[in-house]
């Protein structure tokens, strides 16, 4: 049997045991939806101002490109300068769809979990005082098949959640995330690489 408090006056509540029993699987579906913790709103505010701030800053990078390539010494930097300004712009355009990505899996969760919280709340709301009051076998079926119908809106609940998350994932994982070429010259693991090339005498 379980107890609890209700309301400011201190009443302590008793559930009965076949209730607490009954509503097990519903609580269990709840509990994999987790407790709701999000990131860090300024994380994700971060992270939907990049598109904006990289576009606004391109045109300034794209006319000092434009100005190294009409200097001979710099003009053969130029077409990899380019480059990777393309593919700056192509992360931009993936942050920008992602984080509403994240924003709509985060509200299916909560949605998922609050019609959950309610019908866990509406069964013992109904459950309880048909038990307490049950006088023959036939009163304690009725409940049991009760809890049958509120378990199966809860499976479907988590099965509408699911769809939208697997819809969710799909196009998170159909994102373009080529990411930002590093010329060999310049990667950390190459000069980590020559630096020990180097102690061991060979010149990489």
């Amino acid at each position: 049997m379980q107890t609890g408090i209700r309301g400011a006056d201190l009443t302590v509540v008793e559930e009965p045991a076949l209730v607490t029993a009954l509503v097990a699987p519903l609580v269990k579906l709840r509990a994999a939806l987790g407790d709701g913790t999000r990131p860090d709103g300024t994380a994700l505010a971060a992270l939907a101002a990049v598109a904006g701030t990289v576009r606004a800053a391109e045109d300034a990078h794209r006319g000092g490109i434009t100005q190294l390539a009409s200097t001979e010494t710099a003009s053969a930097a130029v077409p990899v300068l380019k480059r990777t300004g393309d593919e700056v712009c192509a992360l931009a355009d993936v942050a920008e769809t992602l984080a509403p990505l994240l924003t709509s899996a985060y509200a299916t969760r909560d949605k998922a979990a609050a019609d959950l919280d309610a019908l866990i709340s509406d069964f013992r709301t109904q459950a309880a005082p048909l038990v307490k009051a049950a006088r023959s076998q036939a009163d304690l079926d009725s409940v049991v098949s009760l809890a049958a119908d509120y378990v199966r809106d809860g499976v479907s609940v988590a099965r509408v959640a699911d769809g939208h998350m697997d819809t969710l994932t799909t196009q998170i994982t159909t994102l373009d995330r080529s990411g930002v070429t590093v010329p060999i010259g310049l990667r950390i693991d190459n000069d980590i690489s020559t630096r020990r090339d180097g102690q061991a005498g060979t010149i990489s």
